[in-house]
């Protein structure tokens, strides 16, 4: 209770920073805010506010009872769970345009995962007040919800049967290319825009480190990669998408 308290007193007192009106955001223009009509964009501008965190701070936290959800304004974001014995298993990446905590806001339960920051993000808080009566006096906006729902359930579905089906070699693969995905590469088009521990790779797979480690090594012996520290340079994209899916 202690530490859910402490966590709700952080959100609270930090800064509120200014973004770019919501009139404006092309941001929400191409998330179910499209839906609002010019006042109730007008009542977003004054109902949101404006966060940011740094990396490795803590938006949310598994098992905490939410009172709004976030958007994603700029950064990337964890979305993690802890099973047996504190394993982490990291269930995705989060980026500019996504939407967190919408899932427990809406079914009034707790956050099924926990959110960090893993990158400067900033991020708007609209509070579950709004979004409900915004979802009662806006239909269009009940239906974005409804297909939201229904892309997230067709990811974890993927991700189950990825899971259930391809070898760890090709999960290893994988996450790799999800992170030249999410984070991007940096100017030399080759080398990943995110440093991660081995453990932090292997979670994204459902391996452990040594496991993630050892198929690591073996992608460097075959030149498709580069493990430079922390570092990852991609050498060879198609041979690394075919490593992903090799079962297929």
């Amino acid at each position: 209770m202690r530490i859910f308290v402490v966590i709700l007193l952080h959100m609270h007192n930090r800064k509120n920073y200014i973004c770019t009106e919501c009139n404006h955001c092309s941001i929400r223009q191409d998330s179910i805010f499209d839906a609002l009509n010019p006042e109730e964009v007008t009542q977003l501008e004054k109902e949101k506010s404006h966060l940011v965190f740094n990396y490795g701070e803590l938006i949310f936290k598994e098992g905490q009872f939410p009172s709004g959800m976030y958007i994603v304004t700029k950064g990337k974001v964890k979305v993690s769970k802890f099973g047996f014995e504190g394993r982490e298993q990291i269930m995705r990446f989060a980026k500019e345009g996504d939407i967190l905590g919408y899932r427990a806001m809406v079914s009034e339960e707790q956050y099924s995962c926990s959110a960090l920051a893993v990158t400067e993000t900033q991020l708007c808080f609209v509070s579950r007040k709004f979004i409900n009566q915004a979802i009662r006096n806006n239909p269009d906006l009940g239906f974005n919800f409804m297909k939201l729902f229904a892309r997230d359930l067709k990811i974890a579905e993927e991700k189950s049967l990825q899971l259930a089906q391809k070898t760890v070699r090709e999960r290893v693969a994988e996450s790799i290319l999800i992170l030249a995905e999410v984070y991007g590469l940096e100017k030399d088009n080759s080398t990943l825009k995110i440093i991660l521990k081995r453990d932090e790779i292997a979670s994204i797979a459902g391996t452990v480190r040594e496991t993630a480690t050892r198929f690591l090594s073996e992608f460097c012996d075959d030149n498709i990669i580069i493990m430079d520290g922390k570092k990852i340079k991609i050498l060879d994209i198609n041979r690394l998408s075919k490593k992903a899916n090799s079962s297929f």
